[in-house]
């Protein structure tokens, strides 16, 4: 899950938490168990969970059924010597990027990856008009070492991958001049001083792959603790989120994000018992996605001269076995939905508005006899 950290972010009370928090409230961020899992729950039966080099032989097993279709790159190593790789697929002249466990301990995003790799390779009538605009590179396991250890950091240096792309002094000067114009204290030069900019060798790779690929559009997997949906009674199953405060994007991203928001939810919304809130108010312009759609700077102060057009998905925490067909599913149909609709042109159809619509993310819930079911493996 993203987190509310760095002293950029504001939670749902509009309280800036400071660059020292590292951490939700009650998360133990290097913890087995992740700070997706409630108090009481303790480790997640990992079983329900692919490896690393279960991972890499799905990947493989893809690309050989794929008769040529698929083509697996690794295109660096992590800090432990693990492969780096990336699947490509399609051929249309839009480029579309999936990454999955980029935080190690948030569980399904390689196994929603992979799933969506597979739909896209399976050459049904919708995914080959898909493949026929779109040109998809999907990375499983953005951060490889952090998911054998199953912490949330890489293994190397115990950063977040995720706080770890570039951020120039204008982009840091525009955050304070939006946190000024939200009431909220300006941050000062030792919040800059302190930024890591492609510390790890995990950040270096993916961003040289990003200004090799340069996706048109972006989608980050992730996963965040159990919350309520609004203030209603419902238990949060999936989120929708944007890293960047409207002020950060030029018109057509903004627009854009919410756009793909919309369509997401609306497709999980379809797909059984899901309910889909709007991820809490954040602007943390060191992310992954966040960087890439400011066009940050990359290892050595270089510039790709582009602009993506991303967002995050957030499924609910107290995984298990149990739940985990229908929490890699939501993820997997919203990615059809808004690749469908980035094919085919009806993107640009939506009503951005209706980001506005979706229920917020509400309180957490961190008793297991609120909801029992999330406690079951």
């Amino acid at each position: 899950m993203w987190l509310l950290v760095v002293a950029l972010v504001v939670g749902t009370g509009g309280v800036a938490v400071s660059a020292s928090a590292g951490t939700a409230a009650g998360a133990s961020a290097g913890t087995p168990g992740g700070p997706h899992v409630p108090p009481e729950q303790g480790e997640p039966n990992r079983s329900a969970m692919l490896s690393y080099d279960d991972v890499q032989e799905e990947l493989f097993a893809i690309e050989s059924r794929s008769n040529g279709d698929v083509k697996v790159e690794e295109f660096g190593r992590s800090g432990e010597g693990r492969a780096l790789r990336a699947a490509y697929i399609g051929s249309g002249d839009k480029r579309v990027w999936v990454q999955g466990r980029i935080h190690g301990d948030e569980p399904y995003g390689a196994e929603a990856s992979l799933a969506f790799l597979k739909h896209l390779a399976a050459g049904g009538k919708q995914a080959t008009r898909v493949l026929e605009e779109i040109t998809f590179v999907i990375i499983p396991l953005y951060n490889p070492d952090g998911y054998e250890a199953y912490i949330r950091q890489d293994t190397t240096h115990g950063i977040d991958l995720n706080r770890d792309w570039g951020v120039d002094r204008d982009t840091f000067d525009l955050v304070n001049q939006i946190r000024e114009e939200r009431g909220q204290p300006p941050l000062p030069d030792s919040v800059f001083d302190n930024y890591t900019q492609h510390r790890a060798v995990e950040s270096q790779a993916h961003w040289y792959l990003w200004e090799e690929f340069r996706p048109h559009y972006m989608i980050d997997i992730h996963h965040q603790g159990t919350y309520y949906s609004g203030d209603s009674d419902d238990m949060t199953t999936f989120s929708m989120g944007i890293s960047l405060d409207p002020g950060m994007l030029d018109d057509e991203q903004w627009d854009a994000v919410r756009q793909m928001a919309v369509v997401a939810a609306d497709a999980a919304g379809r797909n059984g018992a899901v309910n889909v809130t709007r991820y809490p108010y954040i602007n943390i312009p060191e992310g992954v996605i966040s960087a890439a759609m400011l066009d940050a700077p990359g290892p050595d102060g270089e510039y790709a001269g582009w602009q993506s057009k991303a967002m995050f998905f957030e499924t609910r925490g107290g995984i298990g076995q149990k739940s985990r067909g229908y929490l890699v599913r939501q993820n997997v149909e919203s990615l059809r939905a808004v690749t469908d609709a980035i094919a085919n042109g009806s993107l640009a159809d939506v009503d951005p508005g209706r980001w506005a619509d979706l229920p917020p993310r509400g309180e957490p819930i961190t008793q297991c006899s609120t909801f029992p079911q999330q406690c079951v493996f």
